[in-house]
């Protein structure tokens, strides 16, 4: 079997004012096949023996399928909770972002593979501290989106206003991760805070759980609660 490949060569010349200039354009096509060199295979394959035994190892198991949603669900509640757990009362607050979590991890034994499909970034955990009044803001934002994954308290949504107690004296301690941490996702109340950076990726403390736990049974809390009096 051949593939036609439409390969185009332009050829660009440099000016004085740093400009690209466009000078050619050539249009060829070119028959590749779809043969793979034995010996390139020969190269490559102890490599992916090993990594696949890496990536298949077996690390936990679940009784239920972890997958994202809204308001809650059980793969924000499970992410967001054991992170809370691993800084030790570190932070008071977490919260990530549904776009962040790019698959399920479905029923039964849980891989390495699995969290890195679920987790493909290297977002790291850190910790920033918020006022009231952004702390109430990123309540807001999460309430807006109607949900995201969040732990460490409660939320009311009560005819579209978030309800919540604050204590004017004290700083919230929130952990995010640092593509948040720095606005990702239009967290602007993140922006140009101080971040405590904790060295550790999400995807390598997720894992480190699961290592941990011999089985896995997540439930949804009612963590948060839409109330509608009209």
């Amino acid at each position: 079997m051949k593939i036609n490949v439409k390969i185009y060569l332009f050829l660009l010349l440099f000016s004085c004012s740093s400009e690209y200039n466009l000078i050619s354009n050539q249009h060829q096509v070119i028959d590749v096949k779809n043969n793979l060199d034995s010996s390139i295979v020969k190269i490559i394959n102890p490599y992916k023996i090993q990594l696949d035994k890496q990536m298949d190892e077996v690390i936990s198991y679940t009784k239920s399928e972890l997958k994202k949603g809204k308001p809650e669900s059980k793969l924000g509640n499970f992410i967001c909770d054991l992170s809370l757990d691993w800084v030790n009362e570190q932070a008071d607050f977490c919260i990530f972002n549904n776009g962040g979590f790019r698959d399920i991890i479905s029923k039964g034994n849980i891989t390495i593979r699995d969290i890195y499909k679920v987790m493909p970034f290297e977002n790291e955990l850190v910790i920033l501290e918020l006022n009231n009044n952004e702390y109430y803001n990123l309540l807001k934002y999460i309430t807006k989106r109607k949900g995201e994954p969040f732990g460490g308290a409660n939320i009311i949504e009560k005819n579209d206003t978030v309800v919540s107690e604050f204590n004017s004296d004290e700083k919230i301690k929130v952990l995010t991760t640092d593509y948040l941490a720095n606005g990702g996702d239009n967290m602007s109340f993140f922006i140009n805070k101080k971040q405590k950076k904790l060295g550790v990726k999400l995807r390598d403390v997720i894992i480190d759980h699961c290592r941990k736990i011999d089985t896995i049974d997540i439930k949804l809390d009612d963590r948060y609660i839409i109330e509608n009096d009209k």
